[in-house]
């Protein structure tokens, strides 16, 4: 895919660095691109039927298990996010996490916190993945400021037409 023919390649990348002392950590995050792994291991939750009188059947979306299988399954997709995003950071590797197996995803916290990362570094890696598979105001609004100002780059260097095209038609600029 090319736009003004400028490629369109390889999914939106965020490193994090984490200083410690002389040197630093480095994680990089990329976007997710695709869940299908998520959705094989953890398939939405069935919602309960319920019969109400005269046999009709309906969906019961407040069952209150319903509601926990899903409130869980969005909290695993977001620490399967985390992990998978997190594979592009070379040489890493999970003590306690395996992202083929769900039931090892909630470690994440844990495995942060073992490896003696502090509450604000935590934060700022769930941030860089975040911004890897969303993009935050911040950014959108340094890519608006760039784009105006590549704009006016342009206006100013006489790429772009300056004044209004004058016409003979009746009502034009001309004839005013």
């Amino acid at each position: 895919m090319r736009i003004l023919g400028q490629e369109i390649k390889g999914p939106n990348e965020e490193l994090i660095v984490i200083p410690r002392g002389d040197s630093q950590i480095v994680f990089k995050a990329q976007a997710v691109l695709d869940y299908a792994d998520f959705e094989r291991l953890c398939p939405e939750p069935k919602v309960p039927v319920i019969r109400k009188p005269g046999g009709v059947t309906e969906n019961n979306y407040k069952d209150a298990k319903y509601q926990a299988a899903i409130r869980q399954r969005v909290t695993k997709q977001t620490y399967f996010m985390f992990i998978k995003s997190l594979e592009a950071t070379p040489g890493l590797t999970w003590d306690t996490i395996d992202i083929k197996d769900p039931s090892t995803w909630l470690n994440f916290e844990d495995e942060l916190k073992a490896a003696g990362f502090s509450s604000i570094e935590r934060n700022l890696i769930s941030r860089g993945v975040f911004i890897a598979n969303n993009l935050d105001e911040q950014k959108l609004e340094e890519a608006r400021r760039r784009f105006i100002q590549s704009q006016e780059t342009q206006v100013s260097n006489g790429t772009s037409q300056e004044e209004e095209p004058t016409t003979t038609q009746s009502g034009g600029p001309a004839s005013e």
